[in-house]
């Protein structure tokens, strides 16, 4: 594949991080095509560099190229005589500049353009020959989106810029970093960089690994939803860990840019996958392109496309034949990958477009995920999507996507939209129902009777289950759990849109609400759902609540016991501090403290994602922001509430009501859910009292 040239490398690279399409030992052979790619002469690589830096004498102490001036002074005090690593287009050697810094300096291969034209014109012939054929679409746009990335990526300066760009992008992240570059050594076929100290995917620990995981999926996924500029070649050798915690993206020559209204269809559409709401992934798709309008159908290849289906409306079939492929497709709610096996598959009987824009993102998440699978087989990338999914449908750009974010909502004249609570209940009961049946199919080791399933997707199914066998289940759960809870949730992204500029079209819906027919309706029997998930999530909350503090107070029962009690443990305390035993530094005592008490509570302990000052600043401005609006919209509904006379005093007293209903049944069935036992002994005594009579006043 290296002998192929650049072309064949990145396929190379792709397909180095999918052990679910190859075999594993494969993918590892393949990897060294991301940083050790058979690289091209050193003396070659010192003949560009002084070209384009204007060098006249050597590029370092004992580092010449041809034609230099031995007593000029060097360009830079050090650099290595050979390179680090090489890649599809280039290669990298190490370096430190007059002033001490440390960089990386990069140099593109003389003969790149040449090789990328001699791979375009071969991929035109044939795509000549596939258009039409075996392929809908047009394939040579396609081609020409690719090109254009790769032309520009033969132009270092358009790669600095998009360093910047990218890392400006994601600042709000605070985790993000992006190696500076030196403007003044900058040109079109090499550049100077700082040099950054961290390690790749294949150097981490488990926990190490899993945090970049999350980090890099939840940074990639926001770029494709919410700031529209995605990194399009994220293998294993363009991601690193730093020391400092921080994620580190490398490379920036090939990048994505999506529309504001691609991104608001992606986010529906990781919305409908996570739902199971087919129907609006259909849509979803229309809206992306993958699907034109009116959707078109054929009973066998050789027919020609209909407009009409004899089962009845195109768009519900499809929405049905969608559900069936995708629940019986390994990850298919899951993976990326597997979608995209079933709209492969589907469209031999559904007439399916590939827009241009889309090879490379498809390129940039079958990467991404590949990565994603070698830390923990079942990681969700969709799952830590969707705080960003929900951001980009709160915070609509487009006029459309403002009408349907209103119209999700509020009725016509400004009602809550109850039938929208309805719906989504009915899905979830429908995902929890679908994960039932999944698990049961999985355990008898069969599949759905009457599912389709290719034979990809079966050879999927089996080299992941093979790759998955070297990763520790338990371990991978537990460290993916640990990881979660730093990553961002769908209510920090509700916070975030409030307290921003683009959140006004959400707040001025909130000033909107109906907000006294909404209070009423909580009492009445259409709002039973509500009540009843309300109790449901409380429930959990408080039970989980319990759990922990039984744990922590099992783990501190032994050294409570030696020391006889708490006042024994103070006493013991002041006289080691009179001996000088013991001292450590309050930082240092807060640490161990904090982490035996995890430790006691049976969790993981996952090391903090780096926050930038940037980041936490711009957190609390939007954190203020959201408060002061909240504040506003409360004392706006309050006052409604005023002058809507007895009806505003029925829905405060309606409003009151639920609450206590809500609070009382959580607190009683969570008296129910625990053991008298169990509470006796993790409760102190006025707490069970509390808790034995809120259940005896419920009932």
């Amino acid at each position: 594949l290296s002998a192929l040239g650049p072309g064949a490398v990145k396929i190379g690279q792709t397909l180095s991080q999918r052990p679910d399409i190859l075999p594993p030992d494969v993918c590892e052979a393949l990897k060294d095509l991301q940083t050790s790619n058979t690289p091209f002469p050193d003396v070659e690589a010192f003949s560009v560099m002084a070209e384009e830096f204007g060098a006249i004498g050597p590029l370092a102490p004992g580092v010449l190229w041809a034609g230099c001036d031995p007593t000029a002074p060097p360009l830079f005090a050090k650099m290595t005589s050979t390179c680090i690593a090489s890649a599809s287009l280039g290669q990298v050697y190490r370096g430190t500049t007059h002033q001490g810094r440390e960089i990386a300096v990069k140099v593109q291969r003389p003969d790149a353009l040449r090789r990328c034209l001699l791979d375009a014109s071969v991929i035109i012939v044939a795509l000549f020959a596939i258009q039409g054929r075996y392929w809908s679409g047009d394939l040579l746009a396609i081609f020409d989106e690719v090109a254009a990335g790769v032309v520009q990526e033969l132009d270092f300066r358009n790669e600095a810029a998009n360093a910047a760009a990218f890392g400006s992008s994601l600042s709000f992240l605070g985790y993000v970093r992006v190696p500076e570059t030196l403007p003044e050594l900058t040109t079109r076929r090499a550049m100077v960089m700082e040099w950054v100290y961290g390690r790749h995917l294949s150097d981490l620990g488990p926990e190490e690994a899993m945090r970049m995981t999350y980090m890099a999926v939840e940074a990639v996924t926001a770029g494709l939803v919410l700031t529209g500029l995605v990194h399009a070649d994220p293998h294993e050798g363009n991601v690193m860990l730093a020391d400092d915690g921080s994620l580190v993206f490398l490379d920036f020559g090939l990048m994505s840019r999506v529309t504001d209204a691609v991104q608001e269809a992606f986010a529906s559409g990781i919305q409908c996958v996570l739902s199971k709401d087919y129907d609006g992934l259909v849509g979803a798709f229309q809206a992306t392109g993958f699907i034109g309008e009116p959707i078109e159908w054929r009973a066998r290849e050789s027919d020609p496309w209909r407009r009409d289906h004899p089962n009845g409306d195109s768009s519900a079939v499809m929405a049905a034949e969608l559900r069936e492929r995708m629940e019986t497709c390994p990850g298919g709610g899951s993976r990326f990958g597997a979608l995209s096996v079933v709209l492969s598959d589907m469209g031999f009987s559904w007439q399916m477009y590939t827009p241009p824009y889309v090879i490379l993102l498809i390129r940039t998440f079958l990467t991404l995920e590949g990565i994603a699978a070698q830390v923990d087989p079942e990681f969700n990338i969709y799952e830590v999507a969707l705080p960003w999914a929900v951001e980009r449908a709160l915070s609509p750009s487009t006029a459309s996507g403002a009408k349907a974010l209103r119209s999700s909502l509020l009725t016509d004249d400004s009602q809550f939209q109850w039938e929208r609570i309805e719906t989504i209940l009915e899905q979830e009961a429908a995902v929890q129902a679908a994960q039932a049946q999944k698990d049961a199919a999985e355990a008898a080791a069969a599949w759905p009777g009457g599912a389709v399933m290719s034979e990809r997707a079966r050879l999927m199914s089996e080299l992941a289950a093979a790759n998955s066998k070297s990763v520790d289940r338990v371990a991978a759960s537990a460290g993916a759990a640990a990881q979660a809870a730093q990553a961002a949730t769908p209510f920090d992204s509700l916070r975030t849109v409030l307290g921003s500029p683009r959140g006004a079209q959400l707040r001025r819906i909130a000033l909107d609400l109906d907000s006294t027919e909404l209070m009423l309706k909580l009492v009445s029997r259409e709002a039973r759902p509500v009540r009843r998930l309300a109790v449901d999530k409380l429930t959990e909350a408080l039970s989980a609540s319990l759990t922990t503090a039984g744990s922590r107070l099992r783990g501190l029962a032994p050294r409570l016991g030696a020391a006889g009690s708490i006042g024994g443990v103070a006493r013991r305390r002041r006289v080691e501090l009179a001996a000088g035993v013991g001292t450590a530094p309050a930082t240092a005592r807060s640490a161990v403290s904090e982490a035996s008490e995890a430790a006691g509570a049976g969790g993981a302990v996952a090391t903090p994602w780096p926050k930038s000052e940037l980041s936490q600043q711009l957190k609390a401005r939007l954190d203020a922001r959201a408060q002061s609006a909240c504040s506003l919209l409360l004392r706006s509904h309050v006052e409604r509430q005023f002058l809507a006379g007895w009806r505003g005093a029925a829905a405060v007293g309606a409003l009151t009501f639920v609450v206590a209903r809500v609070l009382f049944a959580a607190l009683a069935r969570t008296l129910l859910r625990h053991s008298g036992r169990t509470l006796i002994r993790i409760l102190p005594a006025p707490a069970l009292a509390a808790f034995t009579a809120g259940g005896a006043l419920l009932a």
